[in-house]
């Protein structure tokens, strides 16, 4: 049953993503093909424009997403359609996590497109190696490859999402065990546990700080004007670690207070 759940879930969420993955897509061509034509002043002024529309439904793939996954969140398990979902022969523990996985492949997907259309709007080989000299440095201090340094990157924004997401899942079981106000009360709950979230992960790089001279230096003094690269790293490392670990902790207490509640 649970594979049920979550072919219909995915069915619904991508029938309305494909349409943003599409927009993005397209415009990405157009920001790429104005681009070449470069010369002229009205297609360079068009080109940029068609660049930031680019970056417009980026924003707009993300912001979506979280939105629709919160708001089918609300309506499936405490709204009116409710009534028949807490009446299939599922473990209420199933419907959660069919929500879960639905939200982690669908930030995942859109992460992976993200990237793909600011490959495809922006990549060329002379922007790939003015990028790669400029994190080269990073990358040898690391003892890693620009590659995997970017593709680090994108990892540190899939978890961030994916936080946000699993933030406002929980405000919202929280928010319906009150008796009024149910939505007030999911958007406070939902906002709260992500700045605890983000303070959790601040916490956890300034104890990074107490034993890395280097994290402590980048952190408290004020000349910023050479980076340590190994405190960056380890930055990265304790922030995907905590973001991980926070994430889990999320999903335990979730699935602990989620009750079949009398519904709006």
């Amino acid at each position: 049953m649970l594979g049920k759940l979550l072919k219909y879930d995915l069915k619904s969420r991508f029938k309305h993503l494909a349409i943003f993955y599409g927009l993005a897509v397209f415009f990405a061509i157009l920001t790429r093909l104005l681009f070449l034509l470069q010369g002229s002043i009205f297609w360079n002024v068009v080109g940029h424009i068609m660049s930031g529309t680019t970056i417009a439904m980026i924003a707009n793939i993300v912001i979506n997403n979280l939105m629709w996954l919160w708001v089918r969140f609300k309506a499936n398990l405490y709204g009116d359609e409710s009534y028949l979902t807490h009446t299939l022969p599922v473990k209420r523990s199933d419907l959660y996590l069919s929500k879960f996985l639905v939200g982690v492949i669908t930030v995942f997907t859109s992460t992976l497109v993200i990237f793909g259309v600011v490959m495809l709007a922006y990549y060329t080989p002379e922007n790939f190696v003015e990028l790669k000299t400029m994190l080269m440095p990073f990358a040898e201090a690391m003892d890693t490859t620009v590659v995997k340094m970017i593709l680090a990157l994108v990892l540190i924004v899939f978890l961030e999402i994916l936080a946000a997401l699993m933030a406002g899942y929980l405000g919202i079981i929280l928010g319906h065990r009150k008796l009024t106000n149910k939505t007030a009360w999911s958007v406070g709950f939902g906002f709260l546990v992500y700045l605890i979230m983000q303070m959790v992960v601040m916490v956890g790089i300034m104890v990074l700080g107490l034993v890395d001279t280097g994290v402590r230096d980048l952190i408290f003094s004020g000349d910023g004007t050479l980076l340590d690269v190994g405190a960056f790293k380890a930055i990265t490392i304790v922030a995907s670690m905590v973001y991980i670990i926070m994430i889990g902790v999320n999903y335990c207490i979730s699935q602990r207070v989620f009750r079949k509640l009398d519904v709006e």
